[in-house]
């Protein structure tokens, strides 16, 4: 469904944005039957730069850059991006799988959580940066760890919460 058009001239050419078929059926059924559209949301933001990833040495997955407090994502354990009491950054999780599907990019999460509704629980994998420090190198291990996380509605978004 075409949406809007920016034409530098003014006429009807130029640059189309549409949403995706899909996207306004689910959107149109839902609104039909239930006068609302809720989502589920995780209460993280997320590191979706492929320059970035590349030079934090991120192969697969999605950094998460901040768990917002009181979240049931912050409940859970996730844990985001910090600054260690020496000043060194310290990486987050990095989520590389929603129950079967393969997160690459952050959009990848939006439709691994799509179809389920509040009151669902689902796998969040993800792969935990544990710092080893050999002969005075700081290295990395990733250690793979497995949320079960209910998704539940509030009274203006859905946010994640654990069991």
């Amino acid at each position: 469904m075409a949406t809007a058009i920016y034409s530098p001239s003014g006429a009807s050419a130029g640059v189309g944005f549409a949403i995706p078929s899909d996207t306004v059926k689910f959107i149109v059924e839902t609104l039909i039957e239930n006068g609302q559209v809720v989502r589920p949301l995780l209460g993280i933001t997320m590191l979706d730069s492929n320059q970035a990833r590349q030079a934090l040495g991120i192969t697969k997955g999605i950094l998460i850059l901040d768990v917002k407090p009181g979240t049931p994502a912050a409940r859970s354990g996730l844990k985001g991006l910090k600054r260690s009491s020496n000043g060194m950054l310290e990486m987050g999780d990095i989520i590389t799988q929603v129950e079967s599907t393969t997160i690459e990019k952050e959009g990848d999460i939006f439709k691994a959580i799509e179809p389920f509704k509040p009151g669902d629980v689902i796998k969040v994998k993800i792969n935990r940066p544990q710092f080893i420090d050999v002969e005075g190198t700081a290295q990395v291990l990733l250690k793979e760890k497995v949320f079960e996380i209910e998704l539940v509605a509030s009274d203006d978004s859905a946010l994640i919460k654990t069991k």
